[in-house]
């Protein structure tokens, strides 16, 4: 693990720069060097060294990413703006637009001072997100700035240091492996679980330290042999080796359930040959110097990872239990493993790419985009971006011979998602390799797929569980969602339906009613469509809508007290309904019962307003005076 703390000079810079890339714009990078120095000039770290000691091991950081002068530029100013005088007026003079844009970038990256953790962490990296769709080097400054935060955490209060290492871990950590800094983000993993596992970590650590001497000497014993077996072949291969890293071991311990005492002990080693056709015969040597573990290969050069990481793993039997986790890659594809999204950069291949322009390629960015337009809660945001940026990712084909790539554990609707909102919405199910299964059947690389869809499935809540990637989870809700409003919206024309019946008014138009009309006005509403929404999800109870369309009806003259005089009904027998207890005089309805002839109830009754949904048993009665009253 690298120090806390750089100790480069201005001349140490200016000379690495030089070395990878001769046209730099070193007079503007010194510029900024001493610019930064005097504005933190006073300024201390809680570590108690001086402020300008932390843009320096910033620019350290990023040097070993070989980035360009403006991104290096900005490295030294990003705490200007926020912490000195500096104003970013001043630094559009000094150092031009793309610095400035840059530092100014890098500022709003910041966290809300008043927000649950949760919101707190979603809000940063929506910003993050943002930040990288303009230009990705942004999120490069703010991952180095987090790394160089975390290795001098030590000074920071208890609780401080586990909220910091927390944000690491599901902010910075999955960027970095998106963006594909091998050299970074297994740095970041180590120190926020160390943090945040302190126990667990601690009891790593002492198994490492009783072991250590046996793993290294099993690691130099196998270097050796792989060196030797490829020595005549393969001379231009070099072979490293390392034990696990601690989050490693306790990854590993939780999914397999091995003890951590076993854990600690699996060796790392890489082998690098020049060329990339040389992987495979490679990978064949190594099968014969160890017995390979059955179902543990994995072909990344075939189908490479979202962050364009390309490699052989594959899995070893090793002496007296000891497993052997081995990759395979070419120089070029090391280059790429370590430094990411940086390799491919103009000013060190002459490519039309720049870094400003790389976002447009990463096709992970966008699917992040798509969670923050889903408006999701702040949980389910964190929980998709880590899904999204997960480094272990599945290559399903489609029929045509299309590769996806899809996070593992990703399903056949997963699959359906990721091609047509028609196959989505319409999933029944699939047959892989040419299988049927269910559409909550997981996929493994290399399936073929093919989507079965049936026009009568829709999609339920039910279908959730089964959706691992963003797009499929946003689709879904949105389908979900939307059939919600309109079942409201018919439960609200009903509604309304019986709200009228009871008042004696012909439904046929219903909403071009103009008691309607009037009393979606009246009720301060925007429009009918708002009301039967209203009413289909109880918001607005149906005795305020009939207050509401009363009071736009005529006064009725009542006739008085006197004898009940059914509709057409075909039976004089009838009774008053216990619920609303009707007088002589009121205004009622009445509703055919097998048993009890004609149930009358007052018009506004509420179990009356349940009954006019059956039209058919709907009938009018009234009051008629008597003749005796005159």
């Amino acid at each position: 693990m690298a120090t806390a703390t750089s100790s480069l000079g201005l001349e140490e810079i200016l000379t690495r720069v030089r070395a990878y890339n001769p046209e730099a714009d070193t007079e503007l990078l010194a510029r900024a060097y001493r610019f930064a120095e005097r504005a933190h000039a006073g300024q201390w770290r809680k570590s108690g060294e001086p402020y300008f000691t932390h843009p320096v091991a910033v620019v350290e950081i990023l040097l070993g990413l070989e980035l360009d002068v403006p991104t290096l530029c900005a490295a030294l100013l990003h705490d200007t703006v926020e912490d000195t005088e500096t104003s970013l007026v001043e630094l559009r003079e000094g150092f031009g637009e793309e610095v400035t844009a840059l530092v100014d970038g890098v500022t709003k990256v910041e966290l809300l001072a008043e927000a649950t953790a949760a919101e707190r962490r979603a809000t940063n990296l929506g910003k993050i997100i943002e930040a990288m769709v303009g230009d990705i080097r942004v999120a490069l400054v703010k991952v180095a700035d987090r790394l160089h935060n975390m290795r001098t955490l030590g000074a920071m209060r208890p609780a401080k240091q586990a909220r910091i290492a927390a944000e690491t871990r599901d902010i910075y950590l999955p960027i970095a492996i998106g963006l594909g800094l091998g050299e970074i983000y297994p740095e970041l993993a180590e120190l926020s679980y160390a943090v945040l596992h302190r126990e667990e970590y601690e009891e790593i650590r002492a198994i490492f330290d009783y072991a250590h001497e046996r793993v290294r000497a099993r690691g130099e014993i196998f270097a050796a042999e792989v060196r030797e077996a490829l020595a005549g072949r393969f001379p231009g291969a070099t072979v490293r080796y390392r034990p696990c890293l601690a989050h490693e071991v306790a990854r590993i311990h939780r999914s397999l359930g091995e003890p951590l005492e076993r854990v600690a002990h699996i060796l790392r080693v890489t082998v690098v040959p020049e060329r990339d056709e040389e992987c495979y015969p490679i990978l064949g040597i190594l099968h014969r110097l160890r017995q390979p573990v059955l179902g543990r290969f994995k072909d990344y050069i075939a189908t490479p990872r979202s962050n364009q990481y390309r490699a052989l793993h594959t899995r070893l039997r090793g002496r007296r239990g000891c497993t052997i986790r081995a990759r395979i890659l070419s120089r070029e594809m090391d280059l790429v493993a370590r430094r990411g999204v940086t390799h491919r950069w103009a000013y060190k291949r002459g490519a039309a790419e720049r870094p400003a322009d790389f976002a447009r390629r990463m096709h992970w960015l966008r699917e992040l985009q798509e969670c923050q337009r889903a408006m999701l809660t702040s949980d389910d945001f964190l929980e998709m971006a880590r899904d999204t940026l997960a480094a272990d990712r599945i290559h399903p084909v489609t029929p045509r011979g299309d590769v996806l790539d899809l996070p593992r554990g990703a399903t056949v609707l997963d699959f359906a998602c990721a091609i047509h909102t028609d196959l989505a919405y319409h999933c029944a199910g699939g047959r892989v390799d040419g299988r049927t299964v269910g559409r909550d059947h997981v996929l493994e690389s290399g399936n073929q797929v093919e989507v079965v869809t049936d026009p009568k499935v829709v999609p339920d809540p039910s279908w959730l569980p089964h959706a691992r990637t963003p797009r499929a989870r946003h689709l879904l809700r949105d389908w979900l969602r939307a059939a919600k409003r309109e079942r409201a919206l018919a439960l609200g024309r009903d509604r309304l339906r019986a709200a009228l019946r009871l008042q004696g008014l012909d439904d046929e138009k219903l909403l071009a009613r103009p008691e309607v009309e009037a009393a979606t006005r009246r009720l301060g509403l925007a429009d009918a469509t708002h009301l039967l929404h209203r009413l289909g999800t109880g918001r607005l109870a149906v005795r305020h809508l009939l207050e509401a369309v009363r009071e736009e009806l005529p006064a009725a003259v009542p006739e008085g007290p006197g004898t009940l005089v059914l509709g057409e009904a075909n039976t004089t027998l009838y009774h008053l309904a216990h619920c609303c207890r009707p007088l002589a005089g009121d205004d009622v309805i009445g509703f055919l019962s097998r048993r009890n002839g004609v149930i009358v109830h007052r018009r506004g009754c509420h179990h009356a307003l349940r009954r006019a949904v059956d039209a058919d048993a709907m009938v009018p009665v009234r009051w008629q005076r008597d003749a005796a009253l005159g």
